[in-house]
Parts: structure tokens; C-alpha cells; sequence
């Protein structure tokens, strides 16, 4: 019993050792927020983080996110994603119901995403019914920054790179390896769509 879950214990440290940390999103074209690119930090040799230059490290492209129809840009209701293997799809769960969405992956994951308060878009529950997050933004009236705070599970902090422009963020992802890369597509979903105009 003690080797298997000493086995188990080793894995999950492996396992966490290479999960990609999230680092950046950007609309994929200056003046559409239809479809975008998410990077992580590329992943270096011990010989090339020797040579380092001071500089800050590459990103490599790791998923996408964007509307269902493109040639149909009023309905902002069915997005397509891609995040490392993960594939999926996200709808509002009721066509009339912004408060509500649905995130359900091709392997069969289901994030539920549902605003705290009635007619407030700056607090959402996120849940996948394993574990929940809770998704802030900073501000009422500006959404330029948003955080998952929690005891247990770490911090998932987005903000833009430039005050009022919300086409580049930058993602400081903390969270522990509890929590899975549909979650984080989850809390990245509702920032795009509540911080950019409809275009």
C-alpha cells in the first residue's frame, strides 16, 4: 500500500513539474475581440537559461479561444476553445440569460459559470463540481483587472498591459494543480467577454 502511494505522490509531482503556467492572452486582430491567441512561458533547456540576457522569456502559442460563427458577429453567445489537449465548446446555458454559461469539454468536463448577483457581471462562481472559484473584478466600473483569491487553491490574477486597452493581458497564474485547464479557460472566458466591446 505504502509503494503505491508513494507512486501516486511521485507522479502527481512529476505531473505538476511540467503543467504549463499560463502567461498572456491577446486578441488575435487589433480591431476584433472575436478571436484570440493564449500564451505560456516557453519552456527553456538548462543550457539556454545559462545564456540568458537579461531579457524576459518567450511565450509560446498554447490555445484559442474564439466566437463559433465568425461570419455572424451579433451572436456572442457559442465560442470554441483550444488549451493544451483540451477542445471544447462555451454557450450561454439560456439564450436569454447572460448571467448563466456553460463550458463542456470534447472529453467530457463541464464548467458551470454563473454570475453572484443578479444583473452584476463583475462577480462569478465557477464551478466544475469538484471544486468552485469565485472570479472579482477590482473594479465596477472598469474591467481591466480581475482575480481568483483562494486559501487553498492560490491566486489567478489577469490584467491588461495597458490601462484601458483590452486587446493584451497579462496572466499571473498561481493556482495549484487542483485545478484544471477547463477552469482556467472558465475564468479567462468570462474576463475576455465581460472586458471588450462587442466587435
Amino acid at each position: 500500500m505504502k509503494t503505491v502511494v508513494l507512486s501516486c505522490l511521485a507522479w502527481l509531482v512529476g505531473a505538476s513539474g511540467h503543467a504549463q503556467i499560463l502567461s498572456s492572452m491577446s486578441s488575435r486582430w487589433s480591431d476584433s475581440f472575436v478571436e484570440w491567441e493564449l500564451y505560456v512561458q516557453a519552456t527553456t533547456t538548462p543550457e539556454e537559461a545559462d545564456d540568458d540576457d537579461g531579457e524576459a522569456p518567450d511565450e509560446e502559442l498554447y490555445g484559442e479561444l474564439k466566437l463559433r460563427w465568425l461570419n455572424m458577429r451579433d451572436d456572442w453567445t457559442d465560442w470554441d476553445f483550444s488549451l493544451g489537449e483540451e477542445r471544447g465548446t462555451i454557450r450561454m446555458k439560456w439564450k436569454d440569460d447572460p448571467s448563466q454559461w456553460e463550458l463542456r469539454t470534447y472529453s467530457g468536463s463541464v464548467v458551470t459559470m454563473r454570475a453572484a448577483w443578479k444583473n452584476d457581471p463583475t462577480e462569478w462562481r465557477v464551478t466544475d463540481n469538484n471544486l468552485s472559484l469565485t472570479l472579482r473584478s477590482r473594479w465596477t466600473s472598469q474591467f481591466d483587472e480581475w482575480l481568483v483569491q483562494d486559501n487553498n487553491r492560490g491566486t489567478f490574477y489577469l490584467y491588461t498591459l495597458t490601462e484601458g486597452d483590452p486587446r493584451d493581458w497579462a496572466i499571473d497564474d498561481q493556482l495549484d494543480a487542483t485545478v484544471s485547464q477547463p477552469m482556467k479557460m472558465a475564468l479567462i472566458f468570462l474576463t475576455i467577454f465581460h472586458s471588450t466591446p462587442r466587435q
